[in-house]
């Protein structure tokens, strides 16, 4: 699987996503030992084999889920591209999440590859009106 842009392995990993499927999620993955993922309220997750382990455990025979994600901005240079966005989650039609995400990829000799994502819950109530830090 050659994916010739950082949209098109996007793309594919939200088609994995959604089609529950595993190996199709694995092999949007770098195979980086640096590879990060956050999956929303959980540790950070370094290195292949703890977001391949997480990934077995959320795409598993008891996932159905639909999701449906917006790209809000992305950033490219060279060999990197980060992309920022919106998932929506939903279970039987009914919305379970909405998450505010950060995607990265890296330009690789097989492609364009996933090296992080970050999913946080996008909390309802009003924040602070200016920077927190």
């Amino acid at each position: 699987m050659s994916l010739a842009t950082a949209d098109a392995a996007e793309t594919e990993f939200y088609r994995v996503f959604a089609a529950g499927d595993l190996d199709g999620m694995l092999r949007v993955w770098a195979e980086v030992d640096s590879v990060v993922c956050v999956h929303p309220g959980q540790e950070t997750l370094v290195g292949q084999s703890s977001v391949a382990e997480s990934w077995r455990d959320i795409l598993g025979p008891a996932s159905g889920f639909d999701i449906v994600y917006q790209c809000v901005a992305r950033y490219e240079s060279g060999d990197l591209a980060l992309h920022t966005g919106v998932e929506q989650l939903r279970v039987d039609d009914e919305e379970v999440a909405s998450l505010t995400v950060t995607n990265g990829f890296l330009r690789t000799e097989k492609g364009w590859r996933m090296i992080y994502h970050h999913a946080a819950p996008i909390h309802a109530s009003q924040g602070p009106a200016g920077p927190v830090h």
